[in-house]
C-alpha cells in the first residue's frame, strides 16, 4: 500500500485547499517535508490517521458527538467565517491486488447542520463510489493491512518512540505488529474459533454444559493472562533491579570521582578536625610560651649557676641589711640593762653573734645588681629551675607533632574544600536512597506475584481438570462428533503453525537487527547477540572476554542462576562447548573446579535502557527496519523528527541506507536542524517530491511551496 495523494480543505493551520502529491518509484521512494517547529507538520499525521480510521483514530466505535467535537479542534477558524462552509480531508492511495493495482480515494467532508459538525463520507475505487456494503469490506481491508494499533508503528516519532520501548507493555506491542504483518493473527483467530467450537446443542443440559464451558474457556483465559502478566511483572521488576543495582553502582562511583563524601565521612572529619586544631592549638601555646618566658634563660643555661648564687646572695644581703638597720647595739644594751645591772660585755657579746649569724658570704658580684622583691626572686628562682631541667628533645618533639597535625588538618580541610557542594551531593545520595527503596518496592511486588502466579496455576489445574470433563459430556451429548473432533484437530495444527512461525520470527528478527545495527552503527560491539523470549521481551548481549577466575567470582557473588541472565543462553552453548558438555547441567562445577585461568570470549546481557537515548533510537529504527523486512509488506513509513538523540557521526549513516531502503514509501518531516544540508545532499537522490511548510505565527496559517529549505 502507498499513500499517493493528501487533500486538506481548510484543516489545522491549513487554509482552503492544500494538496500534497505523495507518488513515489522504487528509485525515488523519498517525500521530504520541511518546516520548522510549530509550522504545520504534525497536522499531517493527524490528517492521515483520521483519513484512514474516521471516528476510530480517536477510540470511538461510531460517528457520534464526541468525534464530531474532535473533528471542531481540527477545523480551520476561516472556515466558520466564510460562506458556504467547507473543510474536509481525502487520502489517495494505491493498493497491489495479485498482480493488480487498484487505487482509492477516501473522503471525509464536514459541513454545519443545525450548529453541529456532520460528516460525509466516501470510498472511490477510481471515480465509482462504493455502497455501504463495499465500503465495509474496504474498511476491513484497511483494517488487516493496517490495524489502528499499528498504525502508530508506521508513525515513527524519534523523540517519542523511545519511551515505547521503556515501558512494560513494548513486548506485546512488537509481538502484535508482527503477528499482523507476517499475516500470523488470522491464524490466531482461526484457532481460537476451532477452540471454542463445540458443536451443536439443542437441549436444556447441552445448553446448560456449552455456558459452562464457555465460561471455563473465559475463566481459563483470564487465568491465564493474569499468569502471563505477573510472569511478566516478575521479569520487568527482575530487569529493573539488575538495572538499579547497576545504577547505584555507577552513581556511587561517579559519587567518589566527583568528591562526594558520605555524610557520616563527612561527620568524622569534622570532628577529627576540631579535635586535631584544639591539640595543635595547645601545643602551639606550649611552644609559644617556651619561647617567650625560658628561650632567653636558655639562652643564657651557662650563667644559670651565677644567677641563682647573685640571687641567694642579694636575698641574704637584704636580710642582713635589714638586721643591721632593726637592730643596733642600744637596743641590746636596753635588753640587757633591763634584765642585770652587771653587764660584763654581754650586750656587746649578742650583738656581734647576731650580725654575724646574718653575714653573707660573697655572690657572684659583690654589690646588689638585681635589687629584687622577694617575689620577683622566686619566680627567676623558679625559672631558672625550670630551664636547668628542660629537656631539649621534648620541645623537638612538640614541633614535630605541631607540623603532623597541620598537615592532617590542611588534608581534611582540602577534602572537604574539594568535596561535592551539599546540593550536588544531595541529588547522587537521594538518588542512591530512591534507587535502593524502588528495589525494596519492586522485591516485594515480586515476592507476592510469585505467590499469586503459583496460586493462579493451581487454580488453572482445576480449571482444566473441570473443562476436560464438561468437553467429554459435551462430546457425548453433542449431535456432530465429527466436526467437533475435526476443530479440534484444527486448532492443535494451528497452535502448531504459530508456535513454529514465531519461532522463525524470532530467529529473523533477531538477525535482521543485528545485521541492520552493523549498517547504521559504526562501533562494533552495540550489541552482539539479542535472544527473544516466547512472549517477546528482548535480552541484548555484547561479547565480552572472561577469565575463568572471573566467572568463579561472578557465580560466588551473583549466584548460578543469576550468572546463566547475566551471560545468556549462548554464553552457555559456548561454555558447554568449552568444557565438551552435552547438557548445562554440570556448568557451575566445571568453572569452579577449573584450575587453568583460561580465557574464554562469551556474552554479557546490557539492559536497553542503559544505552545513550542515541543508541536506544537507532536500535529502534534497525527494529522497525527488521520487522517490515521479515513481513515483506510494503506500508508507508513517516517518520517526524528522524534524528532526534542520534549523534552526528551516526546521521549519515541513516540519511544513506537507512532512509531509502526501510520502505518502499518514506515519508519524512524534518526541521532544518535535522535534514541539514550535508544530509539533504545525501537523500537528493531519493527524493521523488519535496516540500516546505512554512507558518504565519499571527495569522496561525501554514503554506505549502515545492522544495526544500535548501
Amino acid at each position: 500500500m502507498q499513500i499517493t495523494k493528501l487533500v486538506l480543505d481548510n484543516f489545522s493551520s491549513y487554509e482552503g485547499k492544500t494538496v500534497f502529491d505523495f507518488t513515489v518509484d522504487k528509485n525515488k521512494p523519498i517525500v521530504l517535508i520541511g518546516g520548522l517547529n510549530g509550522a504545520g507538520k504534525t497536522s499531517i499525521f493527524t490528517a492521515i490517521k483520521i483519513a484512514l480510521y474516521g471516528p476510530l483514530a480517536f477510540g470511538y466505535t461510531g460517528n457520534n458527538t464526541f468525534y464530531s467535537k474532535k473533528i471542531k479542534g481540527f477545523i480551520n477558524d476561516k472556515a466558520f467565517q466564510t460562506q458556504p462552509f467547507s473543510s474536509g480531508i481525502s487520502i489517495g492511495i494505491k493498493i497491489k491486488k495479485e498482480r493488480e493495482t487498484k487505487h482509492y480515494t477516501i473522503s471525509r467532508n464536514w459541513s454545519i447542520i443545525d450548529s453541529k459538525i456532520e460528516e460525509e463520507y466516501n470510498i472511490y475505487e477510481g471515480d465509482t463510489p462504493l455502497d455501504y456494503s463495499e465500503k465495509i469490506l474496504f474498511e476491513s481491508y484497511i483494517l488487516s493491512i493496517i490495524p489502528i494499533d499499528l498504525f502508530e508503528f508506521f508513525l515513527f516519532d524519534g523523540e517519542e518512540v523511545g519511551t515505547i520501548f521503556s515501558s512494560d507493555g513494548y513486548n506485546k506491542y512488537v509481538k502484535n505488529a508482527l503477528l499482523t504483518m507476517c499475516g500470523i493473527d488470522d491464524f490466531e483467530i482461526l484457532q481460537h474459533f476451532c477452540k471454542n467450537y463445540n458443536g451443536k446443542v439443542e437441549s436444556e443440559e447441552e445448553i446448560e454444559l456449552n455456558e459452562r464451558y464457555q465460561d471455563l474457556l473465559e475463566c481459563i483465559s483470564e487465568t491465564e493472562d493474569s499468569i502471563n502478566n505477573c510472569a511478566d511483572t516478575i521479569i520487568t521488576n527482575e530487569q529493573e533491579i539488575s538495572s538499579l543495582h547497576t545504577l547505584i553502582e555507577q552513581r556511587e562511583a561517579e559519587f567518589v570521582r566527583s568528591g562526594g563524601l558520605p555524610p557520616e565521612e563527612v561527620k568524622k572529619l569534622e570532628e577529627n578536625e576540631i579535635k586535631y586544631d584544639k591539640e595543635r592549638e595547645h601545643i602551639a601555646r606550649e611552644i609559644k610560651s617556651y619561647f617567650e618566658e625560658l628561650m632567653p634563660f636558655y639562652i643564657m643555661a651557662e650563667s644559670i649557676p651565677q644567677l641563682k648564687q647573685q640571687i641567694k646572695y642579694e636575698e641574704k644581703a637584704s636580710i642582713h641589711e635589714y638586721i643591721t638597720n632593726m637592730i643596733s647595739r642600744e637596743f641590746i644594751d636596753n635588753i640587757v640593762s633591763e634584765k642585770t645591772t652587771d653587764d660584763n660585755g654581754i650586750s656587746n657579746a649578742i650583738y656581734e653573734a647576731i650580725i654575724k649569724k646574718f653575714e653573707v658570704s660573697n655572690g657572684a658580684y659583690d654589690e646588689m645588681i638585681f635589687d629584687l622583691s622577694k617575689t620577683e626572686m622566686g619566680q627567676i628562682l623558679h625559672l631558672a629551675d625550670t630551664v636547668t631541667s628542660f629537656d631539649s628533645r621534648e620541645l623537638i618533639r612538640k614541633i614535630r607533632k605541631k607540623e603532623r597535625l597541620v598537615k592532617k588538618i590542611t588534608s581534611i580541610r582540602q577534602k572537604l574544600k574539594n568535596a561535592l557542594s551539599e546540593e550536588d551531593a544531595k541529588r547522587y545520595t537521594d538518588e542512591i536512597v530512591d534507587a535502593k527503596h524502588r528495589i525494596e518496592i519492586l522485591v516485594l511486588e515480586s515476592s507476592q506475584k510469585i505467590t499469586e502466579k503459583e496460586e493462579l496455576e493451581l487454580k488453572i489445574q482445576t480449571l482444566n481438570s473441570d473443562l476436560k470433563t464438561i468437553k467429554e459430556k459435551i462430546r457425548e451429548s453433542t449431535q456432530d462428533k465429527h466436526v467437533l473432533d475435526l476443530s479440534s484437530r484444527i486448532s492443535q495444527m494451528m497452535e502448531r503453525i504459530i508456535n513454529d512461525s514465531m519461532v522463525s520470527i524470532r530467529q529473523q528478527l533477531s538477525m535482521k537487527i543485528i545485521e541492520n545495527l552493523q549498517q547504521i552503527y559504526r562501533k562494533d560491539n552495540l550489541i552482539s547477540i539479542i535472544e527473544i523470549s516466547e512472549n517477546f521481551k528482548f535480552e541484548l548481549f555484547q561479547i565480552q572476554r572472561f577469565t575463568m577466575n572471573e566467572l568463579k567470582s561472578l557465580i560466588a557473588n551473583i549466584g548460578f542462576k543469576e550468572f546463566i541472565k547475566l551471560i545468556g543462553n549462548k554464553s552457555i552453548e559456548k561454555l558447554c562447548k568449552f568444557f565438551a558438555l552435552d547438557s548445562p547441567d554440570d556448568i557451575e562445577n566445571k568453572i569452579t573446579s577449573c584450575d587453568v585461568d583460561d580465557e574464554i570470549e562469551l556474552y554479557k546481557r546490557i539492559d536497553l535502557n542503559t544505552l545513550s537515548k542515541g543508541e536506544r533510537q537507532i536500535f529502534i529504527l534497525a527494529l522497525y527496519w527488521a520487522i517490515i523486512q521479515i513481513s515483506g509488506k510494503h506500508i508507508p513509513f513517516v517518520i517526524d523528527t528522524p534524528y532526534a538523540r542520534i549523534d552526528a557521526n551516526h546521521r549519515e549513516e541513516i540519511s544513506s541506507k537507512f532512509f531509502p531502503n526501510i520502505s518502499s514509501q518514506v515519508v519524512i518531516l524534518s526541521t532544518d536542524e535535522e535534514i541539514t544540508k550535508d544530509y539533504y545532499k545525501i537523500i537528493k537522490p531519493f527524493i521523488a517530491k519535496e516540500y516546505l511548510l512554512q507558518n504565519n505565527q499571527s495569522e496561525n496559517r501554514t503554506t505549502v511551496t515545492d522544495g526544500y529549505f535548501f
